[in-house]
């Protein structure tokens, strides 16, 4: 994806309720973010994409999460990311609640 293809998705971006869900491609201004499946936070969409960040990591934000290869989360997923807690840098631990 170039950044001009990146610029004009972002510009059609509608916001959406945040939610957590589970992705594994993922593509950002600077390039392709893709890993295995993981927790992304997603907070708006576009037609064929859902536009947010993972929830651990660097801290991308208008990461582009495909739909196709974005999912929900399980009950088991729900219930295994709601023990956990996330630490950015030196910051407080927050409890996560998806």
């Amino acid at each position: 994806m170039t950044q001009d293809e990146h610029h004009q998705i972002i510009a059609t971006k509608r916001p959406l309720d945040h939610k957590y869900m589970i992705a594994s491609e993922a593509y950002h201004l600077l390039g392709e973010l893709s890993r295995t499946e993981d927790l992304c936070h997603v907070n708006a969409e576009t037609d064929n994409y859902y536009v947010g960040m993972w929830v651990t990591g660097f801290g991308f934000f208008n990461v582009l999460f495909p739909k196709d290869t974005t999912r929900e989360l399980t009950d088991a997923e729900r219930e295994y990311w709601n023990k956990k807690y996330i630490q950015i840098g030196s910051q407080p631990a927050q409890k996560l609640s998806v």
